[in-house]
């Protein structure tokens, strides 16, 4: 078996030289007329040509390219940007935690700082209350304090 496999490699073999004295062999006549009888026989039994599709086709393709159409002029309308600044607002966020107090001096509600300074005094602390309130003159310069009773 692998004598006549490397034959046939080799083009020596029966196989091979029927190829080469027959450049382009025919298939035998009665098959060639049964597939021709079997076509005629397909084609009889069809309702109707293939070039009666034409204008069907034609129409479909009309159709198709004028909803195309239709659909890029009166489609979804895309907002242009405006050509004005635009104002971004952006918010930092510190990798440290939020603290429960303000972080200087010119972060606190002035009233509140008061209430605080009041307290130092009552608490017998004169002197982290008049620190206190030095820091307080730096920050809120302008600030009237009111005359507790």
């Amino acid at each position: 078996m692998a004598d006549e496999l490397d034959d046939y490699l080799r083009g020596g073999s029966e196989i091979s030289h029927q190829y080469k004295r027959d450049s382009a062999p025919a298939p035998p006549i009665e098959l060639d007329r049964l597939v021709l009888k079997a076509a005629g026989s397909l084609q009889a039994r069809t309702p109707f040509k293939p070039h009666s599709l034409a204008p069907l086709a034609f129409a479909a393709s009309v159709l198709l390219s004028l909803a195309l159409v239709l659909a890029m002029v009166f489609g979804p309308q895309v907002k242009k940007p405006d050509d004005k600044p635009q104002v971004v607002r952006v918010r930092i966020f510190k990798s440290e935690q939020p603290r429960a107090t303000p972080a200087s001096a010119r972060e606190r509600n002035p009233a509140l700082w008061l209430h605080d300074i009041d307290a130092l005094r009552r608490a017998g602390r004169g002197s982290e209350a008049d620190a206190e309130m030095r820091r307080f003159r730096s920050a809120y310069p302008d600030y009237i304090i009111p005359i507790s009773e």
